[in-house]
C-alpha cells in the first residue's frame, strides 16, 4: 500500500521563518459574554505546602526523564540516529500509543515554567521540539508521530485498527501549542502548523461516513485542539479540520437533551464535550453550549462519586445505578482531569458557584491524592471498592494515559485558585498562592493551611489604595456558618452555602481578611442505596483504614454522624468509630497512600435489622 504521508502542500519547516510565522497569525476572539475570566498561570504562585510540594515532585520528575529515551521511538520512526535504549510501559515500541506521553512531558514542563518561571524548564521544551522538528523534517515535512503513519492507513480503512492513533498525534500538538503560547517557541507553532496540514489533506480523502467511522476510535480531544489553533491562528483550515472531529452522532443527542452515556467510554468522550465549550466560545452555536451543559448534568449529578470521580472500568453505568460498581478500577484520573477542564470552561461561562463546589470536591479528593509526593509517580484509577490499595506508578515503565494528564495536573495547579470579572477578584480554592492582577496594579497573598486549618487568610499588596469586591467562594459544605474579619474587626455578612461571599471596599496596602468556615461531618449517599454512604468532612472523603476487602455495616444510635464518628485528640483530620462491632480509623482519602482503605459504608440506624 501506498501510504500518504503528507508531502505535497505541508509547510516547509527550513523555509518558514518566526516573522512569517507571526504574520500568519490573525487570532480570533470570543464572541460569547463570560463571566469570569481566569488568571494566567505566570500571575499566580504556589506559597509553602503540599501543593508546593507536589508540584516540587512533578518538577523532578519531568526532570529525571531522559530526552533520548523520551525521544527513541520518535527517532527510529523517522529513520535518524536513536541513542540510548526505549522507554517501557505505554512508550515502549511495540504499543501503539507510543509517543502520547512525550507530547504530555512537554505540556508539562511548558506549564511548569508558566507556573514557576524556572527556565530549566523552557530549556527541556526547546529541546525536545527542536529535536521533533528533525523527525518531521525526515518524514517529510508533515506527518509526526513515534509509530509509522500506515497506523492512519489501518484507522481510514477500518481493517485491524490501531489502539488511538489521533489521541496520541493530538497531545504531540498540544504539546506543541503549549510550547509556543506557555514558552514561546516558534519552531513549536511551524512544528503544529504542518501536522494541522497533513492531517487535513488525509481527512478531506474522506467520505462523511468514513469520518463518522474513524471518530468511533478514541481520538483524545483533536476537536477542542483545533478550536484551539483556530482561535490561535484564524485559518479557516483549522475551523474546518476542528468540525471534522466534532463527534456529531454523540453530541447531537446531547444537544437535544437524551442521555446517551451509558455503556460509553468516559475519556473518550469527556475531550469531544470540551471541544463542543470551545466551539461555542468561538461560534456563539448554541446548541453546543446546550449539549455541554446537558452532559455535565449527566456527569455530575448521576454518574459521578462522592470523590468527584467517574466510571467503572472506563465506562459509564446507567444513571444513578452506583451501589454495585464499586471496583479497583473506578475513577480514571484522567476523566477527573478532563471534568475538571469542562467545568472551567463553564465556570468561565456563568460565574455560578454550584460548579466551584464540583471542581472543589473533585480537585481534593480525584486529583490531590492521585500523586506519591515522594517520587512523583502516579495513579491509574482512584479505587473505591473496600480494601483496595492505590497501584502508584513506576518511573520509566508506566506512561499511563494518567500519567499523562497527571504531569500536566501538577504542574498548573494554580489555574483554577482564582478568577477575575471586570471588578474584583474571585478565590475558588483555599491553597497557599499568590495572584497578581496587573491591570488593577494589586496582588493577593492567601496565607492558609486549609484543610488543616478551618478557614484562610488574605492579605492585600497595592502601592495605592484600590477599591474592588473580593469575592470568595462558600461552599454547599459550610453549614456551621461563615466568620469574617477585616484588619481585626468583625463584618456583619450572612454568607449562603454555594455561593460567592462578596467583601467590599476600598483595600490598603497590608490590608488583612480573616475566614473562618468551619467543617463538620456529612454524608455522600449512593443514589440507588442511601444507606451506603461515602463520610465526608467539609470538601474531604474520609477514608477508613481497613484489613480486609469486606464490607462493613456501621450502626448510628440517633442517625447523627458524630453520635459514632469522633476525632482522634491531637490528630488533625483524623476520626474513629465509637461503639462498632469493628472501629476503624478514618482520614482523608487524598492522605491515603500504601494502605487498604474503604470509602463507602452500610450505615443503619439502631433498632433496624441487620
Amino acid at each position: 500500500m501506498l501510504t500518504l504521508v503528507c508531502l505535497a502542500g505541508a509547510i516547509s519547516l527550513a523555509g518558514v521563518s518566526a516573522a512569517n510565522s507571526r504574520a500568519s497569525l490573525h487570532p480570533v476572539k470570543e464572541v460569547i459574554h463570560s463571566v469570569l475570566q481566569p488568571f494566567d498561570l505566570k500571575d499566580v504562585r504556589l506559597l509553602d505546602g503540599p501543593f508546593k510540594t507536589a508540584q516540587e515532585a512533578n518538577g523532578k520528575y519531568l526532570c529525571s526523564l531522559d530526552q533520548d529515551r523520551l525521544l527513541w521511538s520518535f527517532r527510529t520512526n523517522a529513520g535518524l540516529p536513536a541513542p540510548g535504549e526505549p522507554l517501557g510501559g505505554w512508550e515502549a515500541p511495540d504499543v501503539e500509543v507510543r509517543g502520547h506521553f512525550v507530547g504530555h512531558y512537554v505540556s508539562g514542563c511548558a506549564l511548569m515554567y508558566a507556573s514557576t518561571g524556572e527556565k530549566k524548564y523552557k530549556d527541556k521544551v526547546d529541546s525536545v521540539v527542536g529535536e521533533l522538528a528533525k523527525c518531521q523534517k525526515a518524514l517529510g515535512g508533515g506527518y509526526l508521530s513515534a509509530y509509522p503513519a500506515e497506523f492512519l492507513d489501518r484507522l481510514e480503512e477500518m481493517e485491524d485498527p490501531p489502539w488511538a492513533p489521533y489521541y496520541t498525534i493530538h497531545k504531540i500538538m498540544a504539546g506543541m501549542y503549549d510550547a509556543y503560547t506557555l514558552c514561546g517557541n516558534k519552531q513549536a507553532l511551524d512544528v503544529v502548523n504542518a501536522m494541522a496540514d497533513c492531517i487535513l489533506k488525509r481527512m478531506e480523502k474522506l467520505s462523511t461516513e468514513e469520518i463518522t467511522h474513524l471518530l468511533r476510535v478514541e481520538y483524545g480531544g483533536m476537536n477542542d485542539f483545533m478550536y484551539q489553533l483556530y482561535a490561535l491562528t484564524g485559518s479557516p483550515d483549522h475551523l474546518k479540520l476542528a468540525r471534522m472531529f466534532d463527534k456529531q452522532e454523540f453530541l447531537g443527542p446531547l444537544s437535544r437533551g437524551e442521555d446517551n452515556l451509558t455503556r460509553r467510554h468516559g475519556n473518550t468522550h469527556i475531550p469531544i464535550v470540551a471541544g463542543a465549550a470551545r466551539r461555542y466560545e468561538l461560534t456563539d452555536e448554541k446548541e453546543s453550549r446546550a449539549a455541554v451543559e446537558f452532559f455535565w448534568r449527566l456527569v455530575v449529578d448521576t454518574r459521578t462519586y462522592c470523590m468527584g470521580g467517574t466510571t467503572v472500568a472506563e465506562r459509564w453505568p446507567e444513571a444513578n445505578k452506583l451501589a454495585r460498581t464499586l471496583a479497583r478500577n473506578n475513577a480514571e484520573c484522567c476523566k477527573t482531569y478532563n471534568m475538571l477542564k469542562l467545568t472551567r470552561h463553564l465556570m468561565h461561562w456563568t460565574g455560578d458557584p454550584k460548579y466551584a463546589d464540583f471542581y472543589e470536591r473533585a480537585f481534593w479528593n480525584g486529583i490531590q491524592g492521585s500523586q506519591d509526593p515522594d517520587a512523583g509517580q502516579l495513579l491509574y484509577y482512584v479505587p473505591l471498592a473496600t480494601g483496595s490499595r492505590k497501584a502508584f506508578g513506576t518511573p520509566l515503565d508506566s506512561f499511563w494515559c494518567c500519567y499523562g494528564t497527571g504531569v500536566e495536573s501538577f504542574a498548573k495547579q494554580g489555574d483554577s485558585i482564582y478568577f477575575h470579572d471586570d471588578k474584583g477578584i474571585y478565590v475558588n480554592l483555599f491553597i497557599p498562592s499568590t495572584v497578581q492582577w496587573k491591570e488593577k496594579g494589586v496582588q493577593i497573598e492567601q496565607v492558609t493551611n486549609f484543610p488543616d486549618q478551618e478557614g484562610t487568610t488574605l492579605v492585600v499588596h497595592t502601592e495605592r489604595p484600590v477599591e474592588l469586591p473580593i469575592k470568595v467562594h462558600v461552599p454547599y459544605w459550610a453549614d456551621r456558618g461563615v466568620t469574617v474579619e477585616v484588619n481585626g474587626g468583625k463584618l456583619d455578612i450572612k454568607a449562603k452555602l454555594t455561593s460567592y461571599m462578596s467583601i467590599e471596599r476600598t483595600w490598603k496596602d497590608g490590608d488583612k481578611v480573616d475566614i473562618a468556615m468551619p467543617m463538620s461531618l456529612h454524608a455522600w449517599p449512593m443514589p440507588d442505596k442511601p444507606e451506603m454512604m461515602a463520610i465526608m468532612y467539609g470538601p474531604l472523603v474520609l477514608a477508613g483504614l481497613v484489613n480486609s476487602r469486606q464490607q462493613l455495616t456501621f450502626t448510628s444510635p440517633d442517625g447523627k454522624l458524630d453520635s459514632w464518628i469522633k476525632p482522634v485528640e491531637g490528630k488533625t483530620l483524623t476520626f474513629r468509630t465509637v461503639g462498632q462491632e469493628k472501629d476503624i480509623t478514618l482520614i482523608p482519602l487524598n492522605r491515603v497512600l500504601r494502605q487498604r482503605y474503604g470509602v463507602y459504608w452500610t450505615v443503619k440506624n439502631a433498632g433496624e435489622p441487620g
